[in-house]
């Protein structure tokens, strides 16, 4: 996690350490990643100044070849 404050705008990233993940569509757990992007989700004001949540997610790949899901997000 970091956090920055350039005057206007608290700045806060987030990035997830787990191994993998659990696949929403079977249950089945994933530790292959597919890729990565990231996701700047909208937060309220803090003190007058806007917050900017910066997070990283990750793109597993579902190693279960019956599930209807062939990627899904952590």
């Amino acid at each position: 996690m970091s956090a920055e404050d350039d005057g206007e705008a608290i700045w806060i990233g987030v990035t997830r350490k787990s191994a993998g993940a659990e696949c929403p569509g079977c249950g089945r757990w994933s530790n292959r990643i597919h890729g990565s992007y990231l996701r700047f989700p909208a937060d309220l004001p803090s003190a007058g100044r806007r917050v900017v949540l910066r997070l990283q997610v990750r793109r597993f790949t579902c190693t279960d070849t019956s599930c209807r899901r062939q990627t899904f997000v952590e």
